[in-house]
This record gives structure tokens, C-alpha cells and sequence, in this order.
């Protein structure tokens, strides 16, 4: 009878124990915001032209209107103008004035190199030896960018895009004969020069548009939100936390850039006072309990982010680290919203998720 008690109580404890264990899987939501810029022009300024100047190497491969038009400040309403005409009178721009450059197009030198093929037969004796040829050449390209604003004050100083003393190389097809490889690059040079400049031109164009957009703009960018979710069946607030979970990542894919709508922001808060009240539920300072808060402050710090109240969510964070199961995670938090709120502040922002009509924006009077 005593040793069935013992075997009773074991099971118990054993089942205890198992019941209180608790496993996290981190998930990932998008969801959008706003970003704001690091050097905030005059709020009324939103209005923006842009200006490119191409020789011919860049022309014949893409026009200068064709380049402009992939130069885009987003938030601003682009316009176009901001130069002198033809007979010289000043056509208006808007606020911020863009020109972008680009130098020729640069052929340097060109080289013929080979390499040797042979055919040998089943005692390794070579049977046949036959010469394969190929021309390649260096060539770079300069591209700079500049901005001002209506009343002709520099924004921007010449700033670099290309730098024309980074030297690149270009390849030929192979050839069987020396010849056939060095008439190949001059009998298609302009074939060539085109092709690299759309080659290159996608990764110049976008250089351009994240440092101006960095600088000045109000981009739609995508975020994953990381959230943490339990996998512990057996566990007594394993049914709860999932489904709540569930709710929670809904909500999250609900915001956009263009604002947060009031049912969205009460499902949000209505998932954090649901882990607010499982870290009042376990509160003891056993691992598994403390692991359980770890995820409750994560995922609040996380939503209070997304619902731009980084006080809050850094109090959130606070309390993670005070936790002590993975401070480091509540530090590299608390940086980041520091950062947002700086940036926030910088441009008189309450928030990172509002909508913009650029339709509404007009020209320097």
C-alpha cells in the first residue's frame, strides 16, 4: 500500500511538472509603417523636381526623362520644371530640386587573354590541343547627384552615385582565333555600352532613391513583426495563448502605412491586456514561469511599438530585462524605439502610420 502511494505521488509530481513546461516558437507578421525622414526639411515643402543631364553613352541605352522618372521622393508630389528653358527663362520647380549626373561612359584598355584545351587519348597522350581567346576591357563611369531647395540654398552637395576611378571589366564571348576576339569589342562598342548602362543603371537609380529618400522622403516600408507563440500542449495556458495568438497576428497584418483603424487598435490592445493578465498569473520565479513573462513583455513591447507608443513599449522592455531570462533582448529594444522616437521628434510625429495625398501639395508661390 505504501509503495502504491509512492508511485501515486511520483506520477503526480511527474505530471506537475510536465504540465508547467512551457516551449516558445518565434513567428514573423508584415506589417507596415511609415518611415520619417533623417533630415527633415520644412514641413510645407512637398513639393519636388528632378533634373538629369546624360551624354551619349547613357542617352543612346536610357533618356534622361526615362531616368527621371525612376527618381522618386516618396511622400512628395513630383513636378516637373526648376530650370531655365531653352531661351533662357526660369521655368518653376518645386521645393526640393534634384540634378543628377552622369559622366561618359569609359573604355580603358583592352587585353586579349586565352586558354588551352587539349584531347587526350586513352594512354593520356595528347591527341589534339586547340586555343580559345577572349577580349576583356576596363571601363567606369561617374555619376554624381545634387539637390538645392526653391531659393537656390544647397541641400546637397555633389554627392556620389559612381565614382569614375572604380574600374570594372568587361568580358568578350570566347573566340577560336586572336583576331576574332579583338575586333569583337570595337565592332560592338556601342552595343556594349549599352548594355552595361542597364545593367548598372538599376543599382545606381536605387543608391540614389534610398539616400534621398533616407534623407528627405516618407517610404511604405514592410516589417516582420517577431512574436512569440507557446508549443506546449500540455501546458494550462497553451489553449489561451494560441488563440490569442491567432487573433494577434490578424490584427498585426491588418496595419498599413496609412494608419491603424480603430477596431485593429482595439484587437491589439485587447491581445496586450490578455498578456498583461498572464504576467500577474505567473509570477512565481520558476524558469518556466519566467519564460512565459519573457514572451508576455516581448510580444507587448513588440505591439506597442506597432500601435506608436514606444514609452509604453519600452516600459515592456524594462520589465524583460528586470526579468533576467534574456536581458539583451529587452536592450536591443529599448535601442531601437529610442531611435524612433528621436526620429519622431526630429518631425513633429505623435506617429509612423498616417496616409499622405500628395495631390493636396502645391509649388512654391
Amino acid at each position: 500500500m505504501k509503495k502504491q502511494l509512492i508511485i501515486a505521488i511520483t506520477i503526480v509530481f511527474s505530471g506537475m511538472g510536465t504540465a508547467q513546461k512551457i516551449d516558445l516558437d518565434r513567428v514573423f507578421v508584415p506589417h507596415q509603417y511609415r518611415d520619417l525622414p533623417s533630415t527633415p526639411l520644412d514641413s510645407t515643402w512637398r513639393t519636388y523636381n528632378v533634373r538629369v543631364e546624360v551624354p551619349s553613352t547613357i542617352s543612346n541605352a536610357m533618356s534622361a526623362s526615362s531616368i527621371e522618372e525612376r527618381v522618386n521622393l516618396q511622400g512628395w508630389k513630383k513636378v516637373y520644371g526648376g530650370f531655365e528653358d531653352f531661351e533662357g527663362r526660369r521655368i518653376e520647380g518645386g521645393h526640393a530640386q534634384f540634378t543628377v549626373n552622369f559622366d561618359d561612359l569609359m573604355f580603358d584598355g583592352q587585353k586579349i587573354d586565352q586558354r588551352k584545351e587539349e584531347t587526350k587519348n586513352k594512354e593520356g597522350v595528347v591527341t589534339a590541343t586547340r586555343y580559345y581567346y577572349w577580349s576583356t576591357v576596363n571601363y567606369s563611369i561617374g555619376a554624381t547627384y545634387s539637390a538645392k531647395d526653391w531659393q537656390s540654398n544647397v541641400l546637397i552637395n555633389r554627392s556620389t552615385i559612381s565614382n569614375s576611378t572604380t574600374k570594372m571589366e568587361w568580358k568578350s564571348p570566347e573566340f577560336s582565333s586572336h583576331s576574332e576576339a579583338e575586333r569583337y569589342f570595337s565592332n560592338n562598342r556601342q552595343a556594349i555600352s549599352n548594355k552595361l548602362v542597364k545593367e548598372h543603371m538599376e543599382s545606381w537609380l536605387n543608391s540614389l532613391n534610398y539616400s534621398i529618400n533616407d534623407k528627405y522622403g516618407f517610404p511604405v516600408s514592410t516589417d516582420q513583426a517577431s512574436l512569440w507563440t507557446t508549443d506546449s500542449k500540455k501546458h494550462p495556458e497553451n489553449e489561451a495563448w494560441v488563440a490569442n495568438m491567432a487573433k494577434m497576428k490578424a490584427s498585426v497584418a491588418k496595419v498599413t502605412a496609412n494608419g491603424i483603424d480603430a477596431a485593429t487598435r482595439a484587437e491589439l490592445m485587447s491581445s496586450i491586456e490578455y498578456m498583461t493578465g498572464v504576467l500577474a498569473k505567473y509570477a512565481a520565479d520558476e524558469k518556466s514561469e519566467r519564460k512565459l513573462r519573457y514572451a508576455c513583455d516581448y510580444n507587448n513591447a513588440v505591439l506597442y511599438t506597432i500601435l506608436d507608443m514606444p514609452d509604453k513599449a519600452i516600459e515592456s522592455c524594462n520589465a524583460l530585462i528586470a526579468n533576467d531570462y534574456d536581458a539583451k533582448d529587452g536592450e536591443k529594444m529599448i535601442e531601437k524605439l529610442n531611435k524612433i522616437k528621436e526620429l519622431m521628434a526630429k518631425n513633429n510625429k505623435v506617429g509612423r502610420h498616417y496616409s499622405i495625398d500628395t495631390n493636396k501639395f502645391n509649388t512654391p508661390n
